[in-house]
């Protein structure tokens, strides 16, 4: 065998490889800057006002799967099996700063937590567990739940998080792409503000104790004087929309 036309073929055929990857990339770009742009045309025509969405920068996310850890403790005052409810014991200011002192020190992987403003109350404060640095919404089994009244915390811990090996990790969906079709579908008005978008994963099955989640933003709107939080999938725009009530 002749090494060095071998050697040559192999090079030549990394080369083209990689001016295809290339070529692949450039144009997924090009779509995307494209997409974000007929978009931005498309809302311009309305009133609605997307200036909280500057800034988003592009990243890949996937589906994680992880297992409620069965959180036990001889002062448990919960009925349910994947939370906890324990009395605070120790005097502590009731606000996000007051609490998030007490979280770190004395709940169990409290660093993990932090606070969630959106779903808040004075006297109900609430801290979502974090993975790889995004929130895990709204759900029992992945948060803290402070109550002045009860003077009590519940909480939820998933364990074991860890990306599914049956999912393909995708770009996230521009905020404004996503904004845009709410707007055409008929969910939001051309008056609607944006006050934010955040985001995370949801959890949206719940099987054999495990849990599965998938990336969502999170979209915090005032529209016609009505302040509503809605989940979008951040992969797909055949997802069910999640309003919380």
């Amino acid at each position: 065998m002749d090494w060095r036309l071998a050697k040559s073929l192999f090079i030549a055929a990394f080369l083209l490889m990689n001016a295809v990857l290339v070529y692949i990339l450039y144009n997924e770009s090009n779509d995307e800057v494209r997409e974000l742009s007929d978009t931005t045309n498309a809302l311009s025509e309305t009133n609605i006002d997307t200036g909280a969405l500057d800034g988003f920068e592009n990243v890949k996310m996937k589906i994680i799967i992880g297992e409620p850890e069965e959180l036990d403790h001889e002062d448990d005052m919960s009925e349910e099996e994947m939370v906890l409810t324990l009395p605070i014991e120790e005097p502590v200011t009731f606000a996000p700063e007051g609490l998030k002192t007490y979280k770190d020190n004395s709940i169990y992987r409290g660093g993990e937590y932090h606070y969630d403003e959106v779903m808040s109350q004075p006297d109900t404060i609430t801290f979502n567990q974090y993975y790889d640095g995004y929130p895990i919404f709204s759900h029992e089994a992945a948060r803290l739940y402070f109550s002045e009244e009860s003077a009590t915390v519940t909480q939820g811990y998933v364990e074991n998080i860890e990306k599914s090996d049956y999912a393909v990790e995708q770009h996230v969906r521009h905020p404004k792409i996503i904004v845009e079709e709410l707007y055409l579908q008929g969910n939001i008005t051309d008056n609607a503000v944006i006050e934010s978008a955040k985001l995370g994963y949801y959890i949206i099955l719940e099987e054999n104790d495990r849990v599965m989640m998938r990336p969502k933003w999170q979209f915090e709107i005032t529209d016609e004087d009505i302040e509503r939080i809605l989940y979008v999938d951040a992969l797909s725009q055949t997802e069910d929309i999640i309003e919380r009530e």
